[in-house]
């Protein structure tokens, strides 16, 4: 979202709580699986004890290469496509640029090529984009500081986020008498309606407390200047009641907080809420844990101790809700009720856990049917709410996932409109470091949710993102994407296939080979 017709890769929403067709879509014609194969693997890093809550010690998630110096190349309006020959024809991208960006060039000069009269810019560290009014050398003085003030920052949250209570979208800071006359039928600002039971999950994490100013008023916007020179009208357009929006800096200006959004326009932001940042994330697999893990979903489960006649007793603590413990193996049946023994050790004595507390996560011993030695590839369960990533049949990364709302889908019945998740093996189709999600087209909208970090499409339009509104991991949630937290979404991203090349935005998985391998996405009941 910067003023320019919303991310290419979402043409309909995304995979939040279950509202029917709410559901986002890949880039035109995204292609489907190709083979894979991945690199050697890399070691995992420590990962936080077992049985501590999940958030206790995140994850290093590996980001991209700095990008290279010399000659660069923006992306100033709409969307720069990525081919993989100098030439216009059909619709097989590499990736894309997002307005604000750039990405380093090959050549100084374009190349001669078809489709493109102007002929092609040849970029790294592969593809070529149309020289045409969509990209330049050197964006205007007079728009380079706004798209400076609204790039994402490195990790998990590239931006600010907020959900709607209805707000207009300024082109510029509005004088007292405009806001009045503008904000007249939005009711009172500050005042927050709830939303519909449907789309509940996706005010868990709104805060209630004001949004106050931490940045200065940007000097692009002093003196009622327009974000973007060439705009005219005060209003871009409203953000419907429940729609969420992406920022990076909240100002002080006319007596009032307003926001940057990452769109280019002025927001108030006593019309919004703010998200509170989700600090729960999975764990690295290696030396230090391993599976099989026992992961306590929605709510604290009792821990228990053996006595020396074989009963069990509640110790009187609990393991948190969204937390893990590694498992020996070893079970007891005990009054009819099976319990499992954890790792974890109170007073010196083994704690237990009742079997049905617990979503057991155990290795696989065979790959999946299409999948190949070596490959990357991701499982998830939709009964337990589960994610373990592999490389081959190495187990490095364990987290809770929110599957589709309705449950292990039924043959016949179409999954977006029954709000599950598909099953069966598929491969990344394109990966978007963050993606506008809405079920229309077009600028006209009424609903979206802006800049979803770090999805990965794989059976389009469903994909593994972040979910920055809910943090109901483990717990059916979403419209039949795979929602992951922030942090989580943000480590799968880097590590999965193919990476996404420096000052790019996006790039396709399956379909071309160009950029490598793709890694598999294998979703079972």
């Amino acid at each position: 979202m910067r003023g320019f017709p919303f991310a290419p890769v979402v043409l309909a929403l995304g995979c939040g709580p279950a509202e029917p067709a709410l559901m986002p879509a890949p880039p035109p014609k995204a292609p489907v699986v190709v083979a894979a194969t991945a690199s050697a693997p890399a070691p995992a890093p420590a990962a936080a004890s077992a049985a501590a809550p999940a958030s206790a010690s995140a994850p290093v998630a590996e980001p991209a290469p700095a990008a290279p110096s010399g000659p660069r190349l923006y992306a100033v309006e709409g969307i720069p496509w990525i081919y993989p020959t100098p030439e216009k024809k059909g619709e097989r991208y590499l990736g894309y640029i997002r307005v604000g960006e750039s990405v380093a060039l090959k050549k100084p000069e374009p190349v001669r090529g078809a489709g493109c009269a102007r002929g092609f810019w040849a970029i790294e560290p592969r593809g070529y984009v149309c020289n045409d009014p969509l990209v330049s050398r050197e964006p205007l003085p007079e728009v380079r500081p706004a798209f400076d003030a609204t790039l994402p920052a490195a990790g998990p949250f590239p931006y600010k986020y907020a959900i709607s209570n209805g707000a207009p979208m300024y082109n510029r800071v509005p004088t007292p008498r405009e806001q009045a006359r503008i904000e007249r039928l939005l009711g009172p600002a500050g005042k927050f309606e709830p939303l519909s039971k449907f789309l509940s999950a996706h005010e868990d994490l709104a805060q209630t407390e004001p949004i106050t100013p931490t940045d200065p008023l940007p000097a692009f916007l002093e003196g009622g200047k327009m974000v973007r020179p060439g705009r005219f009208d005060l209003v871009r357009q409203n953000i419907p009641h429940g729609s969420m929006l992406s920022y990076t800096k909240a100002f002080s200006a006319e007596g009032r907080t307003f926001l940057l959004s990452v769109d280019l326009t002025v927001v108030p932001a006593d019309r919004v809420r703010s998200f509170r940042p989700s600090s729960f994330h999975g764990v690295r697999l290696g030396d230090d844990v391993a599976l099989p893990l026992a992961w306590f979903r929605k709510s604290p489960r009792a821990k228990w101790r053996r006595l020396d006649g074989g009963a069990m007793e509640r110790t009187g603590t609990s393991f948190p809700a969204r937390s893990y413990a590694m498992l020996t193996g070893h079970t007891a049946e005990v009054a009819g009720a099976t319990y499992l023994e954890t790792k974890e050790r109170e007073g010196g004595q083994p704690v237990w856990v009742e079997q049905s507390d617990a979503t057991v996560v155990e290795p696989r011993q065979k790959l999946p049917f299409g999948v190949r030695e070596g490959t990357k590839w991701v499982h998830v369960r939709i009964t337990q709410g589960t994610l373990v990533a592999y490389e081959g049949l190495k187990p490095v990364f364990a987290t809770l996932i929110s599957p589709g709302s309705g449950g292990v889908p039924v043959k016949g019945i179409d999954n977006v409109k029954a709000s599950t998740t598909p099953t069966g093996t598929f491969y990344v189709t394109f990966k978007d470091k963050a993606a506008t999600m809405s079920p229309e087209k077009g600028e006209d909208r009424s609903f979206w949710i802006a800049d979803v970090p770090h999805t990965q499409y794989f059976n389009p339009p469903f994909a593994l993102h972040a979910a920055y509104w809910h943090e109901r991991f483990g717990e059916p949630t979403s419209a039949g994407c795979v929602n992951l937290s922030p942090i989580d979404a943000e480590t799968l991203f880097h590590w999965s296939d193919p990476p996404v090349p420096a000052g790019w935005q996006g790039a396709s998985g399956a379909g071309a080979p160009e950029n490598g391998p793709t890694t598999a996405v294998v979703i079972s009941r």
